[in-house]
């Protein structure tokens, strides 16, 4: 919510997690971004870090790096495009998207475990790789996550809602499970909003009412 640099540490003071987006990235957001963090890890609230762009952008990339040597956010999340550059890899992305090089396979799935999970122990911190298929990585543990639909890319703003309920739900729980949760949640909820609508006007709509309306029935 907040972006001025004269009131973000305030607001921060009051929070019980902090989402940082690079999505939209403004001289404004540049200043009040590590202001923010340097906050949240002096009080010690979570932190979800979304690396939007991170690898297509030379200026993105130079600053997450910048903000998780601040501090570590406890959560970084992009798609698989933006956690390969962030790992020192090749990455092939096209704008904000991940490229098709970059998808997960079973030809691949055993490397990048391993490099992820070498990431999360050096970073101290979890991952969330979003994709069709997406992966949540610790230090120590993995999971893999089918849910959502390709209706989800079609409107704008989705992997942005996905951090958020991240964040929301990085103030109640460990990393790993706010992860993991949102992103089975959010898939479910997309599943069922693609059931009752006819186009992208309507998927978007039903998206928020369908996630709103969840309950334990439609998860387990």
């Amino acid at each position: 919510m907040a972006e001025h640099p004269a009131e973000v540490a305030e607001i921060t003071s009051h929070a019980q997690a902090l989402a940082l987006n690079l999505g939209n990235i403004t001289d404004a957001r540049m200043e009040s971004m590590p202001k923010s963090l340097k906050t949240a890890g002096i009080i010690h609230i979570p932190v979800m870090l979304d690396l939007v762009g991170t690898a297509c952008s030379t200026l993105r990339y130079e600053f997450a790096q910048k903000l998780m040597n601040i501090h570590m956010p406890e959560l970084l999340k992009g798609n698989m495009s933006e956690l390969l550059a962030m790992s020192g890899q090749t990455a092939h992305a096209i704008g904000i998207d991940a490229g098709t090089q970059d998808t997960l396979t079973d030809a691949n799935r055993s490397h990048l475990l391993e490099l992820f999970q070498e990431k999360a122990a050096q970073w101290n911190t979890t991952l969330l790789i979003t994709g069709k298929e997406d992966m949540v990585v610790s230090a120590d543990k993995c999971t893999f996550i089918m849910r959502g639909t390709p209706a989800m890319s079609q409107i704008t703003g989705t992997g942005c809602m996905l951090g958020m309920i991240c964040a929301t739900y990085l103030a109640v729980t460990d990393p790993f499970t706010a992860a993991v949760s949102a992103a089975t949640e959010f898939g479910i909820a997309g599943e069922k909003a693609e059931k009752n609508s006819s186009g992208p006007g309507s998927f978007q709509v039903e998206l928020f009412d369908q996630f709103y309306n969840l309950t334990q029935q439609d998860i387990f």
